[in-house]
């Protein structure tokens, strides 16, 4: 499937999605089962969310038994639902008439896919007077086979003419992300009742809290060459069970239409943590050849990468070890977060605000010397590479790591809005790891105090990152050089030539 493509459609779930029924189903089908001594009925109901009539049927036939009254109790269920909504209304998800009309502002052909028989669809949306903005509007008994089979949604796109790998699907539940996957579409996620697994996470591409932050992701799809929107691509972190901030940078488009090759680029954290599991997948399933290690011997020490056979490991240190404060001393070693300790004290002694030192470390990361000379070995190394993926990686994947990605997705012609996304979704892989942290490192702090204050707030900016620290790096670029091209070609040696070999070497086209 396509990670960066134009949109000609958008489509709909309408259960979850735009009216907030299924909390209504449920208390209803809670109380009905309530009365009559059944059991378990929430797992029930959410296992059958997304399915049709038919298919719920057999849902709870196989969950109950052949014998259980599900005609009479589905009556039932669906005689309070009703009686529910004549009470007090249906009720619409937050943000409905907002995307709807935005959408219309943009010309976006729209649809409508549900579950739900055709019949009372249109009688919902007729109701919440939003039937006139879906060209097309398919129930569940317009087709064969309902959701999690693509029937519903392959129906709607034949419908508006579109190709699936041009439309985006918004849904609620597993079985309608599994329905708009199978078609070929591109799943968007709002999690009503069920939150999304794993499996559902790979299937996905993107997830949103809300349609508010659906509407605010679609309003910053850019203008494309056929004057509709090209997207801005969710990062996704590769599935690993020790190592929360790895990701393969494939999939994201640069500015002439080619995408960076998956399985070829990956940042991380250190990989000390990682699992046999995780670094078998590394190895078979994104082919790493090579690991470069922006760490300082220090903190190597303190936590060696594995041995991983086959793979190449290159030291190239983006800091001294000055610059942290701190030493390869033996009674160091002890601790796993010494480092992150002695920083913090580093912090906390010198005066100045966390922040101020945040500032000047990422200012640093670009002005100093030694880094700059250090991150064009790291160029280097990428124009070398000739197989594989190259994982870099420095103690947690954000600092060093971060300004070392913002410069190769700038040498990639990645536009800033998407290198922007990826360096901030740190904050979010990285937040049950921080949290766990900032507890420990701060249990003995006073936080009644100043100093315990000024404390705490170090241990926090030093694990998470703002999207002002990013752009103080292109600041820093420009007013060294005039521009960030400027300072890739002055600086990082990538000449003209060089750079057209960075980019045919790490760039595709896709169809």
């Amino acid at each position: 499937m396509e990670n960066i493509f134009f949109i000609e459609a958008v489509i709909f779930d309408m259960d979850g999605v735009l009216f907030d029924t299924e909390r209504l189903y449920m208390e209803a089908w809670r109380e009905i089962a309530a009365e009559r001594g059944i059991k378990d009925i929430e797992k029930a109901v959410i296992g059958c969310v997304g399915l049709n009539n038919t298919d719920t049927k057999a849902f709870f036939i196989r969950e109950y038994g052949e014998d259980f009254p599900f005609a009479d109790y589905y009556k039932a269920c669906s005689a309070r639902f009703h009686e529910k909504v004549e009470k007090d209304g249906l009720p619409l998800k937050p943000g409905v008439y907002e995307i709807l009309k935005y959408l219309k502002s943009t010309g976006c052909r729209m649809g409508l896919a549900s579950s739900t028989g055709r019949k009372s669809v249109l009688e919902h949306l007729s109701h919440a007077n939003i039937k006139d903005y879906f060209e097309v509007i398919i129930g569940g008994d317009m087709v064969e086979h309902s959701k999690p089979q693509p029937d519903i949604y392959l129906k709607a796109c034949a419908e508006l003419s579109v190709n699936p790998q041009k439309a985006i699907a918004i849904e609620d539940s597993p079985n309608g992300i599994r329905s708009a996957y199978a078609a070929g579409m591109h799943p968007v996620m709002v999690p009503d009742m069920i939150r999304p697994t794993s499996e559902i996470e790979a299937l996905l591409y993107k997830k949103c809290e809300s349609l508010h932050e659906v509407r605010e992701w679609l309003a910053g799809f850019k203008p494309g060459a056929d004057g509709k929107g090209t997207a801005i691509r969710e990062t996704v972190r590769i599935p690993l069970e020790g190592l929360c901030n790895t990701r393969d940078l494939g999939g994201y488009c640069a500015t002439d239409g080619r995408t960076i090759k998956f399985h070829k680029l990956i940042r991380s954290g250190a990989l000390f943590d990682s699992t046999a599991m995780d670094r078998e997948i590394l190895i078979k399933e994104y082919d790493l050849k090579t690991i470069v290690d922006f760490r300082t011997n220090a903190e190597r020490s303190l936590k060696p990468d594995p041995a991983l056979p086959g793979v190449d490991y290159l030291e190239n240190p983006i800091l001294e070890e000055e610059a942290l404060g701190i030493t390869r001393e033996q009674n160091e070693k002890s601790d796993g977060n010494a480092v992150v300790k002695k920083v913090i004290s580093t912090i906390y002694e010198s005066g100045k605000s966390p922040l101020h030192y945040m500032e000047n470390m990422y200012a640093g990361l670009i002005t100093n010397p030694f880094s700059r000379a250090q991150y064009r070995k790291f160029f280097a190394i990428l124009l070398k590479q000739e197989e594989g993926a190259v994982l870099w990686h420095c103690s947690a994947g954000k600092d060093r790591v971060g300004v070392a990605t913002l410069m190769l997705l700038s040498a990639l012609s990645i536009p800033r809005e998407q290198i922007i996304a990826d360096y901030l979704k740190v904050n979010e892989f990285g937040k049950k790891e921080v949290d766990i942290l900032m507890e420990r490192l701060t249990e003995q702090v006073d936080l009644s105090t100043p100093g315990g204050r000024k404390q705490a707030e170090a241990v926090r900016l030093l694990f998470t990152v703002d999207k002002a620290y990013a752009e103080s790096v292109f600041d820093a670029m420009e007013a060294e050089c005039g521009s960030v091209d400027a300072f890739l070609e002055q600086e990082m040696g990538l000449t003209p030539d060089k750079k057209e070999l960075l980019q045919n070497k790490y760039l595709e086209w896709r169809l």
